[in-house]
């Protein structure tokens, strides 16, 4: 009996994953070819140059700031570009981390709502999964170079083993493996892209801060978060040890240029090299914040227009709930009973949403960055309706405010293509061999369009400039100083950088000026020969 429901349950799972993957795939096709700003800057370039050992040598800075940001979560996508894949496949493929990070959800929701009645526990379970992966940011961002879908499916399994283990030994501390798995899943993620760590000191917290305050209580929290920490320095040593110490060796910096107020590379200044402009700037506005997730203004968390109401019903929800906790308190009556496993595992997902969404807005308040949270929204939601509705009228409402919900949303679009022949279709004019490639904007123009020869240097954007008393800057100052070869300028709009260049003493020769165009959002860019201040020879 017991062999025969374990061969139908992993028979459901089979199924469930295959169906979240084929869906996923499916819909990110339908959605069109991604051709978002960052693809066109960095999401093939830095693994393309890393590949070929060239993006801390040969060239710099090329794709701004960008350049320096761990390209190793990029390397499957460049892979399949460089193979030719068909677009379509690789726009299939590239949503396969977001079937795997549904399917995992489904896996948490199965043990967050164990203790209600069959029935409901369903009704529960499909509610919460349709909120969770139908979100503006989830599709959005679904089958594209982003990245957010791949550290979901890293986190997500990570919380689906401390809760699976709660719910079944309630009383008994988590097992270390488990706290090693889950932290060292977590680790990887945070290692991959520096913005999931948010999710991993959550997830510590949400452990430390899970049980009770007795002294016998805080001790084993403290193990526990203990063991898990060390979990995430794992995955974080194999994730982002080789490129940070990459950046060690070559910059001064593991996490360059990210923190050099406190580390002080010489590469680059003494200040943030991106603070933060989204988001809350006072207590008032923070309070409010979840509310103005609804529809946020252009720039406020994304740079696209967004609608989406689960943050703001979750909040609300969680208000009402609260309220409803303190009269229940100063009435007497009692709360309907729930496992002790079942409110353990809640209590975790609750302090570890709360956690990450504060450190999240005081980081940045990206909105993409928040998507693990944007799936746990249709959890928190369908839970809290049940915690505060009478029986009887929880199946009718959840269903309704569930289609409400996504009916509402209006998904963001980071811009979107029709499938052409190849993934990257452009035409280039034939420059000479030992080219130099000076970079004068901060638009997205660092594509490898030009032969393996030829180097990049990113004269003017948002890491570099000739003003700037950087030893970067030298550096591109001394290799355009020393360049034997032909000289080029490639920038976008066109006539832009001019005083860039001139600052090395070059400038550009207007007569040889082309255009490449794309599909991309940047085009056509131009491409000009650059000559020394004073020859205009060529």
């Amino acid at each position: 009996m017991s062999a025969s429901y374990g061969l139908r349950n992993k028979l459901i799972d089979s199924g469930v994953l295959a169906g979240c993957v084929v869906a996923s795939a499916w819909l990110s096709v339908g959605m069109g070819q991604d051709a978002n700003w960052d693809l066109q800057n960095y999401h093939f370039y830095n693994p393309w140059a890393w590949w070929n050992g060239r993006i801390f040598t040969w060239d710099v800075a090329a794709a701004q700031l960008q350049t320096y940001h761990n390209a190793l979560l990029d390397l499957p996508f460049f892979a399949v570009v460089a193979a030719d894949w068909p677009p379509q496949a690789i726009a299939a493929a590239n949503a396969i981390p977001a079937g795997i990070a549904a399917f995992l959800l489904y896996k948490l929701l199965g043990v967050l709502f164990t203790d209600l009645p069959r029935g409901e526990r369903l009704l529960a379970i499909g509610c919460a999964f349709a909120i969770g992966v139908t979100s503006a940011i989830g599709i959005g961002v679904l089958g594209t170079t982003m990245n957010e879908w791949p550290l979901v499916a890293l986190t997500m399994p990570a919380l689906w083993l401390l809760a699976r283990a709660l719910v079944r030994l309630p009383h008994a501390a988590l097992p270390r493996s488990t706290l090693l798995g889950a932290g060292f899943l977590s680790g990887l993620a945070a290692g991959l892209k520096l913005t999931a760590a948010t999710f991993a000191v959550g997830m510590c917290l949400a452990v430390l801060l899970r049980g009770t305050w007795s002294q016998q209580a805080i001790k084993r929290s403290l193990t526990e978060a203990f063991t898990l920490g060390l979990g995430v320095l794992v995955g974080v040593a194999i994730a982002l040890g080789p490129w940070a110490w990459q950046l060690w060796t070559y910059f001064d910096s593991p996490i360059f240029p990210y923190g050099n107020q406190w580390i002080k590379s010489p590469w680059w200044g003494e200040y943030e090299a991106l603070a933060r402009r989204y988001g809350p700037h006072t207590l008032e506005d923070l309070v409010l914040f979840p509310f103005r997730l609804l529809a946020p203004e252009p720039f406020f968390v994304a740079e696209v227009p967004v609608r989406d109401a689960r943050m703001p019903t979750a909040y609300l929800l969680a208000i009402l709930a609260g309220a409803a906790w303190w009269s229940h308190r100063f009435s007497g009556r009692p709360y309907p009973p729930v496992q002790a496993g079942v409110t353990t595992a809640w209590r975790l997902i609750s302090i570890f949403f709360l956690t990450s969404f504060l450190l999240w807005t005081w980081q940045h308040s990206v909105y993409r960055y928040l998507l693990t949270l944007d799936l746990l929204t249709g959890a928190l939601i369908v839970r809290l309706l049940w915690r505060l509705l009478r029986p009887g009228y929880f199946t009718g409402i959840a269903v309704v405010l569930s289609v409400l919900v996504i009916a509402t949303t209006r998904v963001a679009d980071w811009r979107h293509i029709e499938f052409g022949e190849r993934w990257f279709d452009f035409s280039i004019p034939k420059v000479r061999p030992n080219a130099l490639i000076l970079i004068t904007t901060s638009d997205p123009i660092s594509m490898p369009y030009f032969p393996s020869d030829a180097r990049h240097l990113g004269v003017e954007n948002t890491i570099n400039a000739p003003w700037r008393r950087t030893k970067l800057a030298v550096l591109v100052a001394e290799t355009i100083a020393r360049h034997v070869g032909p000289l080029y300028a490639i920038t976008h709009p066109i006539g832009s950088g001019v005083d860039a260049l001139l600052a090395h003493e070059v400038s550009i020769l207007t007569e040889t000026c082309q255009p490449i165009v794309t599909r991309m959002q940047t085009s056509p860019i131009s491409i000009c020969r650059v000559v020394r201040t004073g020859n205009q020879k060529h």
